[in-house]
């Protein structure tokens, strides 16, 4: 059995509460219907890329289509959002997500993936 790395650990964690996240329904006046049904979306095929967890190399590349969709789609709302509290969570949910990404590229979560 391959050891998961800490790294690896930390994206798992931080990928389930992100997709939780956008599970959660958050006041959504004057944002449009495709962005809230998008989250909703991401959120479960986040849930599912936390077969990382299991060091499936699936859920590996799952897990970075997932955050570069969340950080694109999130990114218009911290300049746009038309609540404090919406570009509060348009800014973790970038935030998180770049981290999640730099997380998984390094050189030590990667080995863990094409380990035998």
């Amino acid at each position: 059995m391959r050891s998961r790395p800490l790294p690896v650990t930390v994206v798992a964690v931080l990928l389930v509460l992100l997709s939780l996240l956008n599970l959660v329904p958050l006041p959504m006046e004057g944002v449009p219907a495709v962005v809230v049904y998008g989250a909703l979306v991401l959120g479960v095929a986040g849930l599912v890329a936390a077969g990382l967890w299991l060091l499936k190399r699936w859920g590996l590349w799952l897990a970075i289509v997932v955050c570069a969709l969340n950080l694109l789609s999130a990114a218009p709302g911290i300049p746009f959002a038309p609540t404090a509290a919406l570009r509060v969570a348009a800014t973790v949910t970038v935030l998180a997500s770049a981290l999640i990404i730099v997380l998984v590229v390094l050189p030590t979560s990667r080995h863990a993936f094409t380990a035998a």
